[in-house]
């Protein structure tokens, strides 16, 4: 299947709005919604970030704790953890699998540096798309542009690396004339696309990946009118507004004309002082920072007004964010209801099931491809084919775990032999499996 340059481009800058709207609400910069009026500048970058809660909540369950990897029958799980390990991968990964979360996909490159030995870069959807295969899904083709600037941020050109099963080229786009250049072509001897794709897929079909962040963004924007609402009240009109009758109001010192000093010659301005107090509003003589006011007419009166309710407020923020709860999972401890801390270990992860049976699928959606990052990495180490190596990813128990329950669970497994003492050790996160 010939794959063009043209049309992986034309998929990636396709890709790149939903990317950016879900990569805008992630990190908390959207505008506010529902605002009928002009903003102060000063509220107008406030925001909730629930939908970075959310992500967060999920991605923070899914660690990776060992790898299992054998070529030809051969067990080398200690040496692809350490190949793990050197490209910083129990760091990375979770980083990836957090953007996959949030806009839908990331990426991993695997290759070997200058000393040859096995890396993986992690790459943003913003950068690098695949082309798959409409028959097997396999994927057929990569593409990873970056754009190189100045110290001015003046754009100079646009760099293209091209990954097909037998070759990796590279390209280069000037900023001035648009044309593209052909910089170098390697080899690719591993016989497949060294690109692999963390698509956070959740129906059959779906391309683009997926992200809780969609089903979020209406209802963070609400959240966030109601608060900003609540601000300005509070503002405005939370704070009583006092009243008094009875007392004369101050002319403006406007009305007077300045001692600008005397010239003989000089030709003197007419004020119309009667026409100039009509322009003017007359002043209070209270001030609503004086602690006291004290007026000399005997008929004065003072009251002061009801200040504004934001209780009302309060209730419209508890049924958006039990909307919210509802989409994301998230439980009410973590969204702030502080009336629903759970009292003991068994409650809090009872509390959490929803919330664990999300991490558990993700799981499974990631797990097949991690794998594939791991074979391609062992086979770059071993020099052999990817078909020679098999491998599987260990994954930490998602759900909030009581350590002492944990450990009795572990000590009677092994007492009844259902399970070895290293496994019981594993079980309880003493050691890595394949470590």
């Amino acid at each position: 299947m010939r794959v063009s340059t043209e049309s992986l481009v034309a998929r990636l800058d396709h890709a790149q709005p939903v990317i950016a709207r879900r990569d805008m609400y992630y990190r908390g910069r959207q505008p506010l919604r529902f605002m009928k009026s002009t903003v102060d500048p000063q509220i107008a970058g406030f925001t909730a970030n629930l939908c970075k809660v959310a992500v967060g909540a999920v991605g923070e369950r899914l660690n990776v704790t060992g790898i299992l990897a054998s070529v030809d029958g051969r067990d080398v799980s200690e040496r692809a953890w350490k190949l793990w390990a050197d490209a910083d991968m129990p760091m990375l990964v979770q980083a990836a699998l957090v953007d996959a979360l949030a806009v839908g996909s990331a990426f991993l490159v695997v290759w070997a540096d200058e000393f040859g030995r096995p890396s993986i870069s992690v790459e943003t959807a913003e950068h690098v798309v695949v082309e798959r295969d409409p028959i097997t899904n396999g994927v057929v083709g990569a593409l990873k542009r970056w754009v190189v600037r100045d110290h001015n941020n003046v754009e100079l050109a646009t760099h293209f690396v091209k990954y097909l099963p037998k070759e990796i080229v590279h390209l280069e786009q000037s900023a001035t004339d648009g044309k593209l250049r052909f910089v170098r072509s390697i080899p690719n001897p591993l016989g497949v696309v060294p690109v692999v794709e963390l698509l956070n897929i959740e129906r059959v079909g779906d391309q683009a990946g997926s992200s809780v962040v969609d089903d979020l963004a209406p209802l963070v924007d609400a959240l966030n009118k109601l608060i900003v609402d609540m601000l300005v009240t509070s503002e405005a009109v939370a704070r009583p507004k006092r009243w008094v009758t009875g007392v004369e109001l101050e002319d403006p010192e406007s009305v007077f004309l300045p001692d600008a000093g005397f010239e003989a010659d000089a030709p003197v301005e007419v004020v119309d002082v009667d026409a100039v107090a009509d322009e003017v509003s007359a002043e209070s003589p209270f001030k609503d920072s004086d602690d006291l006011w004290v007026a000399e007419q005997a008929d004065a009166k003072f009251g002061q007004l009801q200040g504004a309710d934001l209780a009302g407020y309060e209730t419209g923020v508890n049924l958006i964010v039990q909307q919210i709860m509802a989409i994301s999972g998230l439980p009410g401890h973590l969204v702030g209801v502080t009336t629903s801390n759970p009292a003991t270990a068994e409650a809090l992860r009872a509390s959490e099931v929803a919330l664990t049976s999300r991490a558990q699928s993700r799981i499974r959606v990631f797990d097949k491809p991690l794998e594939w990052a791991v074979r391609l990495m062992v086979a770059i180490d071993a020099g052999v084919s990817p078909d020679r190596v098999e491998a599987s990813v260990q994954w930490a128990d998602p759900s909030t775990r009581s350590i002492a329950q944990e450990a009795d669970a572990a000590v009677k497994l092994v007492q009844q032999e259902v399970i070895s003492t290293d496994e019981a050790r594993a079980r309880v996160g003493e050691e890595k499996i394949g470590a």
